[in-house]
């Protein structure tokens, strides 16, 4: 009667702590690359982050100079209606002068955070305003305005803040729109790393998985009759 008896593996134990190791290393290779793409994939998205707040800020100050700049125009038209009151003439004309003193802050704040181009609208703007609260001024020269004048006045000054808020208008357009745009490339470009980070993790599953297989079935035991 045959007795069965069992064969050595066929290759040495060095050399399966040599393929258990190297399989090891690929695993904590592996590991590492993944976190290195989580990392590197964390630091765009909070430079992306950071470049979308910055453009929000600005069309948020572009937005609100919009807004200053229709109440400086609105102090002016009360300064016309209820100039003829010395106090409410006071009043009216330190509100207009305030209200433009804000409309310039909040252009000059956005030159620091952009581009050339905008720059350059930016500071075309400033001037204007500088140059079209001026041309308001002249008129305030007194403390108070009749009836008689400020029609006069009026019509003298009838639409002579259009160019300005159109040009205003425009800048407040294109910073939503490039806000609109990159909310769109930083959302494209997420999903894309996400993407790239799912099959960089599924190819070292997978080789980590066909080291093992093939691992057990070369070191597997074999039973001879």
């Amino acid at each position: 009667m045959n007795k069965a008896k069992s064969t050595a593996f066929p290759v040495s134990e060095r050399a399966f702590i040599a393929v258990a190791g190297t399989i090891l290393m690929v695993i904590l290779l592996g590991g590492s690359i993944a976190a290195f793409g989580l990392f590197y994939a964390a630091e765009q998205q909070a430079e992306d982050q950071e470049r979308l707040e910055t453009t929000f800020r600005s069309a948020d100050a572009v937005s609100s100079a919009e807004v200053g700049f229709k109440r400086q125009v609105q102090e002016w038209k009360n300064i016309l209606l209820r100039g003829e009151s010395t106090e409410d003439y006071a009043y009216y004309r330190e509100a207009f002068n305030r209200d433009g003193e804000h409309v310039d802050h909040l252009l000059q704040g956005l030159l620091e955070s952009s581009d050339e181009k905008q720059k350059s609208a930016i500071n075309g703007l400033l001037t204007e305003h500088t140059q079209l609260s001026a041309r308001y001024r002249v008129f305030l020269d007194g403390d108070h305005i009749s009836q008689s004048r400020a029609k006069e006045i009026d019509h003298l000054v009838l639409g002579i803040d259009r160019p300005f808020t159109e040009r205003l208008d425009k800048l407040a357009a294109e910073l939503r729109d490039q806000l609109k745009t990159m909310r769109q490339a930083s959302h494209e470009a997420d999903l894309k790393r996400y993407q790239n980070l799912k099959r960089l993790n599924m190819a070292v599953t997978s080789l980590g998985a066909l080291l093992v297989f093939a691992l057990l079935l070369w070191f597997r035991p074999r039973t001879s009759h």
